[in-house]
């Protein structure tokens, strides 16, 4: 699996995550001078047939904004945006591994809140990195992950 496949299939999964299930738009974004405004950043691990680390950090208004889409509420509270976006890694990256190995088994950790800084380091981890960003809604949504299968 090369470095590019693995980005197009990070990009397509989360896409498809987003339309499916929150009814929003991602429009990969070139990430040139791009910067995150006040993000939530969560990351879980994955075993089995791909070891590794996934991570998203979403700004906080794009958050809110999938946060009303996805449970209804008009003013979610913190909390809830921060579950959110612990599921919104989980379902990432299980699309992700889906598609990269496809009849393997993974085994995820429970997502956790991070910092910026783990996530943005992760997408420059080594060779079987890779980090892309997307436009939706509200502000950017970048999503990493250092695998090795």
């Amino acid at each position: 699996m090369t470095k590019t496949n693995v980005d197009e299939v990070l990009i397509a999964s989360a896409c498809n995550v987003l339309e499916t299930m929150f009814f929003s738009e991602a429009i990969p974004a070139q990430s040139s001078g791009r910067m995150h405004d006040n993000p939530i950043v969560c990351l879980l691990h994955t075993s089995g047939a791909a070891e590794g680390t996934f991570s998203i950090a979403v700004d906080r208004e794009a958050l809110r904004l999938l946060c009303i889409s996805f449970y209804g509420e008009d003013a979610p509270p913190i909390t809830l945006q921060q579950e959110l976006a612990c599921e919104l890694t989980n379902m990432i990256a299980g699309s992700t591994l889906s598609n990269l190995v496809p009849e393997h088994y993974c085994s995820l950790s429970a997502p956790q809140l991070c910092s910026l800084e783990q996530h943005e380091t992760l997408g420059k981890s080594g060779e079987e990195s890779t980090s892309v960003l997307m436009e939706v809604e509200g502000g950017l949504l970048s999503a990493s992950c250092s695998l090795r299968m």
